[in-house]
């Protein structure tokens, strides 16, 4: 009852203005969306713009530009021609496809001399990489052509031209059979979801914000001591570790309620939610037990709000908040592992989170631990 106690007084106090718990709530996931929004838009323009044009209508070049289409790198837009080569010589566009007469004849046959043409744009730069998307959707349906016209003379008459197609087009599926995948040897494999769906700008983001506030939320620790409060509730009989595990508590879970619309936001319909609010958990606490341990270690506030920024950029950086140092050098690798923003990070793009949720819960504890350990034997006062 005296820890719920506690942990009652640390919420109203914290959240002593509605306004203030308003905001706590809605700022974040403001901000989260605004960032949300600007990111899918500059996305779009780093899209290289392709034009295509169709000089006959028909079902074959259809497929293929639905197909290409669901290329990231391109983006795409169908045009008449007379506007393709506007847009070409104003460089507005990169290149533009043209489909040629008679497309869907040839690739049905087989062929694929002179069935697509490519124009340039002025001053284009990627025309190359444009030409290989383009190249393998048409070289798919072309070899797809190609046996089935095979069997289809093979089986003089029989009706097989379709089976054929149909089963040659599926053996694309879910990867061509030539993929070839490299594997570093002496390396563990580890199963990793597709990193495009998981926001991670956001995320990295959001590492920064949880670790800002867990130190902000922290301030209690010093405040109590040096207003004495903390001496005088020895006084009344009160644990100085029930005390101070109560308080740490209430500030975990003021955080992760400040953190439950910004987390429906990124998390939800985006992989196993549970998983992953898990990994948010067990983050908020680790960076919990950082704030609550420094606290402990410093009397003056201005310079634990100092140290407090430094540590938060410092493993921010090393962590890949902003962007992953860990690819460009092993050392890099070796030193980010000593943040919990890469062990939080990493969490999200793995199927499973057993190593991360075990480190970061495991920090969190022991950092909580020594914080409650140096609490207990300090009794100064400021």
């Amino acid at each position: 009852m005296r820890m719920w106690h506690f942990i009652r007084t640390r919420w109203k106090i914290t959240l002593s203005s509605k306004w203030q718990f308003l905001l706590m709530l809605i700022l974040p996931l403001l901000v989260f969306w605004g960032a949300d929004q600007l990111l899918s838009k500059g996305s779009d323009q780093l899209k290289i713009p392709v034009i295509v044009v169709a000089e006959e209508e028909n079902e074959t070049v259809t497929t293929i530009i639905e197909r290409v289409k669901e290329n990231e790198t391109l983006q795409i837009s169908e045009q008449p021609m007379t506007e393709a080569k506007r847009l070409l010589e104003t460089n507005q566009a990169e290149a533009a496809v043209v489909f040629t007469t008679g497309f869907e004849e040839k690739i049905k046959q087989g062929e694929i001399n002179d069935v697509i043409r490519l124009w340039k744009a002025p001053n284009a730069i990627s025309t190359g990489l444009v030409e290989e998307y383009v190249a393998s959707e048409v070289i798919r349906l072309a070899s797809n052509g190609k046996a089935a016209t095979y069997l289809s003379n093979e089986y003089d008459g029989k009706n097989v031209y379709e089976y054929a197609w149909k089963y040659t087009d599926d053996q694309w599926e879910p990867e061509p059979l030539m993929t070839i995948e490299h594997e570093k040897v002496g390396s563990p494999v580890q199963t990793q979801k597709p990193e495009r769906n998981l926001k991670p700008v956001l995320f990295g983001i959001l590492s920064i914000y949880i670790l800002l506030i867990s130190f902000y939320l922290q301030t209690w620790v010093m405040t109590e001591r040096t207003n004495g409060l903390a001496s005088r509730m020895g006084m009344f009989g009160v644990n100085r570790f029930t005390r101070s595990f109560s308080n740490l508590l209430a500030s975990v879970a003021v955080i992760l309620a400040s953190l439950l619309p910004v987390s429906i936001y990124l998390l939800l319909g985006d992989g196993d939610f549970v998983q992953k609010a898990s990994l948010l958990i067990a983050y908020v606490i680790a960076c919990a037990g950082i704030g609550f341990l420094i606290a402990n270690l410093l009397n003056n506030t201005l310079l634990y709000h100092l140290i407090a920024v430094a540590i938060t950029v410092v493993s921010g950086v090393l962590g890949g908040s902003f962007i992953k140092l860990e690819e460009f050098s092993v050392l890099l690798e070796n030193v980010s592992q000593y943040t919990p923003q890469h062990w939080f990070l990493n969490g999200l793009t793995r199927s499973t989170t057993t190593t991360e949720l075990t480190i970061l819960f495991g920090f969190g504890i022991g950092m909580i631990i020594l914080g409650l350990g140096i609490g207990a034997v300090r009794h100064d006062r400021a």
